[in-house]
């Protein structure tokens, strides 16, 4: 009976892709309503309507743009795992705790605080033999538009943090 009552919850949940426009690092500067340097320090599931997200505590560990240097935030994620019900959204990251990341953030009407361009605005940080603090972005999954609809590849991205910093301050001026 159990078994059935879940198979009935996905089915009614409904199936759906996830289809991303493409999006250039400036135009990710100019739609993000902040842009961090974070430490993951735990996660959590949670229900935003019909939809299960997973909501990830972040320390922030500077603001890049706009936003508290030093304040405890979140970022929802679409997908989850919430009362034994497991939602999964193709091109939606995981974080992971303890991993540092910068992210571009979006803010909807809501006041949900999303990832912008799901795993686009996402990049893992590392540091290069030098010491410089390196940012890395795989190949997004899932398919990608251009801004006419048409299918265009997807291509990884890495660049210094101090690179970011003034793209940051060239494309906001």
């Amino acid at each position: 009976m159990r078994t059935g009552l879940i198979v009935a919850a996905l089915c009614s949940s409904g199936l759906w892709a996830t289809t991303l426009q493409v999006l250039t690092t400036d135009q990710m500067i100019q739609q993000s309503t902040a842009i961090v340097h974070v430490k993951v320090s735990g996660s959590a599931a949670m229900l935003h309507g019909r939809n299960i997200y997973t909501v990830y505590q972040l320390s922030v560990i500077e603001t890049l743009k706009n936003g508290p240097n030093g304040a405890l935030s979140s970022v929802a994620v679409p997908g989850g795992t919430l009362n034994g019900i497991r939602q999964m959204v193709a091109g939606a990251p995981t974080l992971i705790t303890g991993q540092e990341y910068v992210i571009f953030l979006w803010t909807s009407p809501s006041g949900l605080t999303q990832i912008i361009g799901l795993s686009q605005g996402l990049f893992g940080v590392t540091q290069d033999s030098s010491g410089n603090t390196v940012l890395v972005r795989p190949a997004t999954s899932g398919l990608v538009v251009n801004q006419n609809g048409a299918a265009v590849p997807s291509w990884a991205v890495t660049m210094t943090l101090a690179a970011l910093e003034a793209e940051i301050q060239k494309v906001l001026g």
